[in-house]
């Protein structure tokens, strides 16, 4: 029996919520705890980053869940457990039981993240018109990063007497978003059958493109894992600021983060998908640079909100980028792996990044890395402009594709 779709609004609206989980309570929302886990003892410094490791480690296994069990599953109970998951991930670390529990709460979080992430999008564009897909899902995946801003502007006045409060008011938050998209949620497909044209091989030169871009890709992941996991700490440890002013200084990234999903439209009816992927990745690097460079908090809270700004930027457009080489119907398949490349490099920076801080080095090291990491990243893409230049003009119709994608 076919399931109904829902209205378009109620489709945008859910959406919002459910990338609002993924993208901000699940796991950025992470960030403004910091200063207090650590103030309070809870963690260390380097347990502080090793937390975001395993989140980033339960992301990973989401992603492979994510593309294999659907066929088993099917998309809706994965959808339905992983809204479960976040509230009981994010619940779990309510209670203070040592660093093996909080890390089982925050693998849990990673993983139902990474399910809604990846099959989010293809729900919302299911229930929407051709041409409202791209304000849709721009208005849907900018509910990252304006939660991002909720949670660090709420969380200073609930974490006065340690994180408790601060994880007990993102697990509520989760439940009642997670409440609003359950019904859409349930009219996700009961199964998902592989499209025959997604197995058949892709033609060389645009496999070793789509491998560059992820290579790419990967690089950023790692390179904003200071912004994202130990700005707020950073502001207040080496800056000076308060608990409660460096917490809610971290809206500004959440603020970036929601104008990258939206201009990324307009952007790419201005520029090429290419030439967007360049200015993103060249954002990125002088964001990083502003750190290094100055030590004003005004300076670093810009920096943070370009940061968000590329970052959303170069999520957005490395879909539409690969969409344009590979086509619609391999689309699902290459862009999962770039997922589970992005999870793995957050994962992976946030383990190296955290092992140097427990061996004495300090936050502007890791902006340090970050900046070498991105510089390589835009090296990498660069040259993947100029080696398969034969694959840089697309055919309108594959230019309409990637604009519907856009979010």
């Amino acid at each position: 029996m076919k399931t109904a779709l829902p209205g378009p609004v109620y489709a945008t609206v859910s959406g919002f919520c459910l990338f609002a989980i993924s993208i901000c309570l699940a796991r950025f929302a992470y960030g403004p705890l910091v200063p207090s886990l650590i103030d309070m003892h809870w963690v260390t410094k380097a347990e502080a980053g090793y937390l975001g490791a395993f989140n980033g480690l339960g992301y990973i296994v989401g992603c492979v869940a994510a593309l294999w069990l659907p066929r088993v599953t099917g998309i809706r109970l994965l959808m339905r457990t992983s809204l479960l998951l976040a509230v009981i991930g994010l619940g779990m670390c309510f209670w203070n039981f040592g660093f093996a529990w909080l890390a089982a709460g925050r693998s849990l979080a990673g993983f139902a993240a990474a399910s809604l992430m990846v099959h989010t999008t293809a729900l919302v564009v299911r229930s929407v018109s051709a041409k409202a897909k791209s304000m849709c899902l721009g208005f849907a995946v900018s509910g990252g990063g304006i939660a991002i801003v909720i949670i660090s502007l709420v969380l200073p006045f609930f974490i006065v007497k340690g994180p408790s409060g601060g994880w007990f008011v993102e697990a509520a938050i989760t439940f009642l978003v997670a409440a609003v998209a359950w019904r859409f949620v349930s009219m996700a497909p009961h199964e998902r059958e592989p499209s025959a044209d997604s197995i058949q091989p892709l033609a060389p030169r645009r496999r070793r493109l789509v491998l560059l871009i992820t290579a790419a890709y990967t690089l950023m992941s790692i390179a904003v894992v200071p912004h994202t996991l130990f700005l707020a700490d950073y502001m207040h440890r080496d800056l000076g600021l308060s608990i409660r002013d460096s917490s809610s200084l971290f809206s500004i990234l959440g603020a970036g983060c929601a104008v990258g999903a939206i201009y990324v439209g307009p952007l790419t009816r201005l520029v090429s998908t290419r030439w967007g992927l360049s200015i993103n990745y060249m954002m990125a690097t002088a964001a990083i640079a502003m750190v290094l460079l100055f030590d004003s908090v005004i300076v670093v809270a810009s920096s943070a909100f370009l940061i968000g700004v590329s970052l959303f930027g170069v999520v957005a457009l490395s879909s539409i980028r690969t969409l344009e080489i590979v086509g619609l119907s391999r689309h699902a398949h290459f862009w999962g792996g770039m997922a589970l490349g992005f999870g793995a490099g957050m994962a992976a920076g946030s383990y190296a990044m955290s092992a140097l801080l427990s061996r004495g080095f300090h936050y502007i090291d890791l902006f340090q890395i970050a900046q070498v990491t991105v510089i390589c990243a835009l090296i990498i893409l660069l040259f993947a402009r100029w080696r398969y230049q034969d694959l840089e003009n697309l055919t309108e119709k594959d230019n309409t594709q990637a604009n519907h994608l856009a979010v």
